[in-house]
């Protein structure tokens, strides 16, 4: 939500409406009179709008608690807002009326642009998104423009991979020079990425560009980017702004611009019953969607997405945030309960995850239909690179492997409800352990359900992986691991697990109890055996059952140690919580 703060009010007469579309298509090119007449009633009709914006009484917003000033504007952002404004009646009849008009205009001359682009604005405006990509469909302006068009629409009607395919034929019609400022980055970039975009050329900008676009999707498992639609849906309502009247008595200039390419247009106004000091100007407050987090990764996740952690995708309490995006099918963003692993094939990572949705009242209702998919995605950070598994009709719970090329890699872990705009994401870089000075190496640990047998091999435990890792009080769980490099004619390997709280010190009240003898202190968990590596084969799998009835709830640190004959130790870790 943002504060626009704008001059004098300019008020207009009521829209009257135009006569019936005539059936028989005009021969001649639109004359100065019909579009005189077309841009007049836009005028009209914004006038009347602003004239009748509801009230609201005064609130948070203001320069005081600004979280961005730009120019004359007071941008703050709010996401438990509940108070938007609905429009007024009058105004949603007489924009009916305006589109009437422009209906039977973009009928007869379907060739103009400046017709053509406000028809589809203002039926995207009114939530006629389909008939906006029919009109867009009809358009027969010469160049880029209906390409943009049916971009825009397709945009709105979320129909993202048409979308993202009718903006590249847009650009790619376009001026090298002017598809090259058409794209430009550089007011949602922060300091990071604006350094090493800046200055380069449009090659290579075009270059950075997909990179920053693939990692911005809000998922990367489905079809077409809606995250650089929209940025190009923004810069295309720039254009329609440029020449026509705005909300604000002041007119669309460059600070209005900024903001919208920054965090969207308005979907609703108010205005408030008082004035800007020193002046008869009322304050106008545009809302935009939300939630809306961060619309571009940082740029340190943009450099090395295999590093990045989930708090860094999530962005919330991020300070300065350039630039927000609210996607339209993932309204509703929430945590993924889960369990990821990554196990190693030659030159290739095996990636398991299991995810448990069977407690979301949106999610779960939709499980084993086509109302709800799982994909697993893993990446360097390019589209071209990337591994899905993609599963149509997903389960409340399951398991999805996917594979790419050894080395760190970014995780995306998606189950999506389309219809019901939720989307439970994981997201992080995955890398496996590091240990130069051993001859051997080890896998992530995955936990998984005891059951009446025990795994042998990877295949066996994954109808059996714990969907995430948290662990009931008082039970058992599944350990699973890989030593690498072992011997296949066999050798002795030693292991040894420990459960420890993971803060040792606690708080000040807890140990004060327990000195008292009033809280009873967990007993850490210690398992140590001697194993054989597995013959045969030049890697040991593994599983274990350990007990955890001594643990009282809390999180902990499981570690395990491997130790080959005439080598150094390795250790995999996993932090548990105890509920």
């Amino acid at each position: 939500m943002f504060r626009r703060l704008a001059s004098t009010l300019l008020l207009a007469a009521p829209l009257t409406a135009f006569g019936q579309v005539m059936d028989i298509r005009s021969v001649t090119p639109p004359t100065p009179e019909i579009l005189e007449t077309l841009r007049l009633r836009q005028q009209e009709f914004e006038g009347y709008r602003r004239e009748h914006l509801p009230f609201t009484e005064g609130g948070s917003g203001g320069p005081a608690n600004c979280d961005e000033t730009i120019g004359r504007f007071c941008y703050w952002y709010d996401e438990r807002t509940t108070n938007v404004p609905r429009e007024p009646e009058d105004v949603t009849r007489e924009r009916t009326r305006f589109i009437a008009a422009l209906d039977s205009g973009f009928r007869d001359f379907p060739g103009d642009r400046w017709t053509s682009g406000a028809l589809v604005r203002y039926l995207v405006e009114a939530g006629r998104t389909s008939q906006a990509v029919g009109v867009a469909a009809e358009c027969e302006v010469s160049g880029w423009w209906c390409h943009a068009l049916s971009g825009f629409a397709l945009h709105a009607d979320r129909k993202y991979a048409a979308s993202d395919s009718a903006w590249t034929r847009a650009l790619r019609t376009m001026d090298p020079r002017e598809a090259c400022e058409f794209r430009d980055l550089k007011l949602l970039l922060d300091d990071g990425l604006l350094r090493s975009y800046r200055n380069v050329s449009c090659e290579e900008r075009e270059r950075q560009e997909r990179r920053i676009w693939w990692l911005a999707r809000p998922t990367l498992s489905t079809p077409g980017n809606d995250a650089r639609t929209e940025f190009l849906s923004r810069r295309l309502y720039a254009v329609f702004l440029e020449d026509a009247p705005s909300i604000h008595s002041m007119g669309f200039d460059s600070d209005e611009r900024e903001m919208m390419l920054r965090y969207g247009w308005a979907r609703a106004w108010s205005r408030s019953k008082g004035f800007m000091q020193g002046t008869r100007a009322p304050v106008i407050t545009g809302y935009e969607p939300t939630p809306a987090p961060p619309m571009l990764p940082m740029a340190a996740t943009i450099a090395n997405p295999a590093l990045s952690d989930s708090i860094g995708w999530r962005g919330k309490g991020l300070p300065g945030v350039r630039a927000r995006y609210s996607p339209d099918h993932a309204r509703h963003l929430r945590a993924l309960h889960h369990q990821a692993a990554i196990f190693r094939r030659g030159d290739t990572a095996l990636v398991v995850m299991a995810w448990d949705v069977s407690r979301d009242s949106i999610l779960a209702p939709r499980a084993g239909s086509n109302k709800l998919a799982a994909a697993l995605v893993l990446t360097r950070g390019e589209e071209g690179d990337a591994g899905i598994t993609r599963l149509a009709s997903a389960p409340a719970r399951g398991t999805l492997t996917a594979t790419a090329p050894w080395g760190p890699t970014l995780m995306s872990a998606e189950v999506v409800a389309s219809d019901a705009s939720t989307l439970a994401r994981a997201r992080y870089g995955m890398r496996a352990s590091e240990f130069p000075t051993s001859r051997v190496s080890i896998s992530d640990l995955l936990l998984f359900e005891p059951y009446e047998g025990m795994p042998r091999r990877l295949d066996d435990v994954l109808p059996h992986v714990a969907p995430s890792q948290v662990v009931a009080e008082g039970s058992k769980v599944g350990i699973y691991w890989e030593t690498y490099n072992t011997d296949p004619t066999g050798e002795g390997i030693q292991v040894n697990i420990t459960v420890t709280p993971e803060d040792k010190g606690g708080g000040w009240l807890r140990r004060g109890l327990t000195a008292l003898k009033l809280a009873r202190e967990s007993q850490p968990v210690s398992v140590g055996m001697t194993d054989m590596s597995a013959r045969g084969r030049g890697y040991t799998p593994r599983a274990v059952v350990v007990d955890l009835a001594t643990l009282k709830p809390g999180r902990y640190l499981m570690q395990l140690d491997v130790t080959a004959t005439g080598t150094a130790p390795v250790r995999a870790e996993r932090v548990i919580t105890v509920r």
